[in-house]
């Protein structure tokens, strides 16, 4: 039992507080790592005046990949230097793991595909955190990505993860600028000029809204008859707005329609059939 004791107290002395400083070090370099992302990720985002510009959300995205990159290859040193510390005999362990590797290569082609994706994403800015985008025939926020997957949120709350080799298209709802469209059906019994000139006015009122203004890129147009239904005249108002504006503005738009249209007479339209009944009297006679 002493003698074991002595072993112990002789191999803590020795390796014990080696393994302790290779903590320590990793701790710092964890700290170390957090500080300086966030500081030059606020740095950086600090260049512009706006607030959650698309540098900043850019910069944010870019910062975390580099976080948990980090983070994965600062754990992994650690592990080794540890091991090898311990007296396990790192070189048939990364042989075995090399030929693990070349046994399962089929599925790390996956890992590889979905990582070489996310880099590309990244370098050619397809999205960043809080894009509202559609990937993947999924239309949703953007809440989290790293270099193998990205989360998507939608509109129910659902978070979606979908592997990052696995995306072939995307569309970005908030890349610079968006655009509202409401469309506006009237029955074929409305005076079509009076109906587009309605529209323009609630345009021009919009523009001139304190809450709705600040939302507008441009002037709202109206584009006027976009189609003949069965049932109604199809026509169309459209707004270039901020970035994920177009929503709010769409429903102010379609509460305007609602009201104005009803106080000035002009009838929306909506699908319906007319039903034409027949006596048996009047089929004798025809």
């Amino acid at each position: 039992m002493e003698n074991f004791s002595e072993q112990a107290g002789t191999w803590l002395r020795s390796h014990g507080i080696t393994i302790l400083i290779i903590l320590l070090v990793s701790f710092i370099a964890y700290y170390l790592l957090g500080i300086t992302t966030k500081a030059l990720s606020r740095r950086i985002q600090a260049m512009d005046d706006v607030e959650d510009s698309e540098l900043d959300r850019r910069t944010k995205t870019i910062f975390r990949v580099i976080h948990s990159t980090g983070v994965v290859i600062i754990i992994g040193t650690a592990t080794m230097m540890i091991l090898t510390e311990m007296g396990v005999a790192i070189t048939p362990v990364l042989a075995s793991v090399g030929f693990v590797g070349l046994a399962f290569g089929l599925g790390a082609q996956t890992l590889v595909k979905d990582m070489i994706a996310g880099l590309f994403i990244l370098i050619e800015d397809q999205y960043t955190v809080g894009d509202v985008a559609e990937i993947g025939g999924i239309t949703g926020t953007v809440e989290h990505m790293t270099l193998r997957a990205t989360e998507l949120r939608d509109l129910y709350g659902t978070v979606h993860v979908i592997p990052n080799g696995e995306i072939r298209i995307v569309a970005n709802k908030s890349r610079d600028w968006s655009r509202a469209i409401v469309d506006v059906n009237v029955t074929y019994d409305e005076d079509v000029d009076t109906a587009v000139q309605t529209l323009q006015e609630i345009g021009e009122a919009m523009a001139q809204d304190e809450t709705m203004a600040p939302l507008l890129q441009e002037p709202a147009m109206v584009t006027g008859v976009e189609g003949l239904e069965n049932w109604a005249v199809r026509l169309r108002i459209m707004v270039k707005t901020l970035p994920n504006a177009q929503w709010e503005v769409q429903r102010y738009l379609r509460r305007q329609i609602r009201l104005i249209f009803a106080e000035k007479g002009l009838e929306l339209a909506f699908p319906r059939q007319d039903l034409r009944l027949i006596s048996d009297t009047a089929r004798q006679d025809s």
